[in-house]
């Protein structure tokens, strides 16, 4: 009969054993999705080749494009944030049209999101008190009509 001291360090070894093979398992699936992902002709530049490519560039020449873009996208003035008493909306416009990115209520204060055709509006609740935020574009910038309701 083994004794418990016997068991534990079998049992510890056999634990190691496993562990080593999940490890060795895991980072073979890792390698090769990370490689399915890339493919060969998308490989990241090593630092050698990164020095190499800047030591070639001319001076003040744009760098070359690899592939033009298909769909350019309309332009999107980056979020700018409108706070109030009842909380916080992070909004931005969209080829003029209004954004709400997000809305995030104060302590004690519920958000509703709601989108009609006045553009979206945010109302923060806190029992009596309301704060209504109507959001619009001007020169591609949202601008916040504040409404409060005590």
């Amino acid at each position: 009969m083994s004794s418990p001291r016997t068991r534990l360090v079998a049992g510890v070894a056999a634990w190691a054993a496993a562990l080593g093979a999940a490890l060795a398992v895991g980072l073979t699936a890792v390698g090769a999705i990370g490689a399915g992902l890339l493919g060969a002709e998308q490989q990241p530049l090593t630092p050698a080749e990164v020095d190499a490519r800047l030591a070639s560039a001319e001076p003040g020449a744009p760098a070359p494009q690899t592939a033009a873009p298909e769909v350019l996208a309309p332009e999107v003035v980056a979020p700018e944030v409108i706070a109030t008493a009842g909380g916080t909306v992070l909004a931005r416009c969209t080829a003029d049209v209004p954004e709400v990115v997000s809305a995030t209520p104060a302590q004690g204060f519920r958000v509703q999101t709601e989108d009609d055709d006045g553009g979206p509006r945010v109302r923060f609740r806190d029992g009596g008190t309301r704060i209504e935020v109507n959001l619009r574009c001007v020169d591609g910038r949202p601008v916040a009509g504040i409404e409060n309701d005590d």
